[in-house]
C-alpha cells in the first residue's frame, strides 16, 4: 500500500471513532464487503532478462562444449518470462493454477518452453484439516539457498533461491493442532506422489508409488520438522529441520538429511564410472542477521557427502583436456562426446561439491536512496576453493515494477568448480512488471 492510501485509510478510521463527528447529523458509510477477499484472483508477471557474457577460450567446459573455438570473446543472451497464476475459492475449496512460459534466444536461435508449475484443489472442511490433490509446490525445510530435506521438491538455484519452481503431482493430507504451553502446535502431512505417464516420470525412471510425510511442532517458540520419504522410485531417507529466533533480529536454523543406501558414482581419470551404494549424509546450518541500519546477512554452511571431493573434479577436468587434446591432433571426437555425457550425468548438478559457505548481504535504501536495495551474494567452495560473487542492484521505484542489475564473477584455481566455467563474468539486467 502506498503511503496516501495508508494516510487516508488512517484518517477514516479516525473519522469513524471521533466522538465528535457522532453527534453530526450526517453519516458515513463503510462498505466493508469491498474489502473482502474476492472469489476470483489473478496475477502474474512478464519479465525481460537480456544478459552479456564474457567467455573464456582457455577453460576447459568451454572446450568441451565448443572444442573449434567458433565462439567470439563475448556473446549474448535474451530471456524472456510469462508467469500467470489464478486461484478461485468457494467455501472449502480452492483451486489454483500456475503457469511458466519462456522464450529464450541464444546463438541466434529462438526456443519456447510453456510449463504448467502448479494445477491443484484443496479441500478444507475444516480449519485444521486439509486434503490437496494436483501439481504441487511442497516447501520443505529452513535453510535459504539449500534444502536437504526438501524430499519431494526439486532443487533451488542458489544463484536464485526465490526463483519459483515447478512441482510435483502429489496427494497430500494435512491437519494441524493449536494448544496452550509448551508446545504450541503440533502438524502431520502425508505425501503420495506417483511417477505414471499420465502424470509425469520426472519423480522416478519407474512407475510406482512413492510416500513422505512429515511431523511439524512449535514448542516454546522453535519451530521443527521429522520427515521421511520412502518408496520405490528414490532411496529412503529421514531428515529433521529446526527454527529459532534467539532475537527479534537473530535467527538461527538448520536441517539434517540421511539416506542409508543411495548410488554414488564415481568417474575415474579414464571416464570409467564405478557405482557403489553408500550412506549420505547431508546437512546445512545457518544464521540470519538485521542489523540496525537494515542490513540483512544470511550465512549457510551445507555439507552433501554425495558430492564431488576436489580430486574427483580434477580426474574428470585432465580426461577433458586430454580429449580435446586428441581432438586437435587427429579429429577424433570420441572421448569429447564420452566426456560431454560424464559432465551431464555427474558433473552438471547443484551443489557439485561437498562443502559449501553461503553468504549474501543486503541492504534496503541506504543513505536514504528510496526503493534501492543492493545486495552481494557469496558461494564458496571449500573442497577445491573456488567462488561465485554475485553484486546486484534492485530498484522498485516504479508501481508493480522491479529493475535488478547483476554481475556474476567467477574465479578458482584450474580444475576447479567455478574456476573452469565457460565464462568469466556475466553481465544482466532483468525487467520485471508485475499485474
Amino acid at each position: 500500500m502506498r503511503w496516501h492510501a495508508l494516510l487516508w485509510a488512517i484518517l477514516a478510521m479516525a473519522l469513524v471513532s471521533s466522538p465528535g463527528w457522532a453527534q453530526d447529523d450526517y453519516s458515513f458509510d463503510f462498505d466493508v464487503s469491498a474489502y473482502e477477499p474476492k472469489p476470483f484472483a489473478m496475477g502474474g508477471y512478464l519479465e525481460l532478462r537480456p544478459a552479456n557474457l564474457l567467455l573464456d577460450k582457455d577453460h576447459l567446459l568451454y572446450r568441451l562444449s565448443y572444442p573449434d573455438g567458433a565462439l567470439a570473446d563475448a556473446r549474448g543472451r535474451f530471456l524472456g518470462r510469462l508467469q500467470l497464476e489464478a486461484s478461485y475459492a468457494s467455501g472449502a475449496s480452492q483451486v489454483y493454477l500456475r503457469s511458466n512460459s519462456d522464450l529464450a534466444r541464444e546463438f541466434g536461435e529462438w526456443e519456447q518452453l510453456t510449463t504448467l508449475h502448479e494445477a491443484w484443489w484443496r479441500w478444507a472442511p475444516q480449519d485444521k484439516t486439509a486434503v490437496e490433490v494436483g501439481k504441487r509446490v511442497l516447501k520443505w525445510g529452513k535453510g535459504y539457498a539449500w534444502n536437504p530435506v526438501a524430499f519431494v521438491e526439486r532443487p533451488k538455484d542458489p544463484d536464485e533461491p526465490d526463483l519459483p519452481r515447478e512441482g510435483f503431482f502429489m496427494l497430500a493430507w494435512e491437519e494441524v493442532e493449536a494448544y496452550e504451553g509448551d508446545l504450541q502446535a503440533l502438524g502431520k502431512t502425508v505425501v503420495v506422489v506417483p511417477a505414471y505417464p499420465a502424470v509425469g516420470e520426472d519423480f522416478g525412471t519407474e512407475r510406482g508409488l512413492n510416500l513422505a510425510g512429515k511431523v511439524y511442532a512449535l514448542y516454546k517458540d522453535t519451530d521443527l520438522d521429522v520427515m521421511f520419504l520412502s518408496g520405490p522410485l528414490q532411496p529412503d531417507r529421514v531428515g529433521v529441520d529446526f527454527a529459532k529466533n534467539l532475537a527479534t533480529n537473530f535467527e538461527v536454523h538448520g536441517e539434517w538429511a540421511y539416506t542409508p543406501h543411495e548410488t554414488v558414482a564415481q568417474v575415474g581419470a579414464d571416464g570409467t564410472v564405478d557405482s557403489r551404494q553408500e550412506a549420505v549424509n547431508r546437512a546445512v546450518l545457518g544464521v540470519r542477521y538485521l542489523t540496525t541500519n537494515d542490513i540483512t546477512y544470511i550465512l549457510e554452511y551445507h555439507y552433501n557427502e554425495a558430492g564431488k571431493r576436489a580430486g574427483e573434479v580434477e580426474d574428470f577436468y585432465d580426461f577433458i583436456d586430454t580429449a580435446h587434446g586428441i581432438y586437435e591432433d587427429s579429429g577424433d571426437a570420441t572421448l569429447l562426446r564420452q566426456a560431454r555425457r560424464l559432465n551431464k550425468a555427474y558433473f552438471s548438478t547443484r551443489p557439485l561439491g561437498r562443502r559449501y559457505l553461503y553468504l549474501r548481504a543486503s541492504q534496503k535504501e541506504p543513505a536514504d536512496l528510496l526503493y534501492f536495495t543492493p545486495a552481494v551474494t557469496l558461494q564458496y567452495n571449500l573442497e577445491d576453493e573456488s567462488l561465485s560473487a554475485i553484486p546486484e542492484v534492485i530498484y522498485t521505484g516504479y508501481t508493480d515494477w522491479e529493475l535488478r542489475f547483476r554481475l556474476y564473477i567467477l574465479s578458482g584455481p584450474h580444475d576447479s568448480e567455478f574456476g573452469e566455467k565457460p565464462n568469466r563474468y556475466r553481465l544482466e539486467m532483468t525487467a520485471r512488471k508485475f499485474f
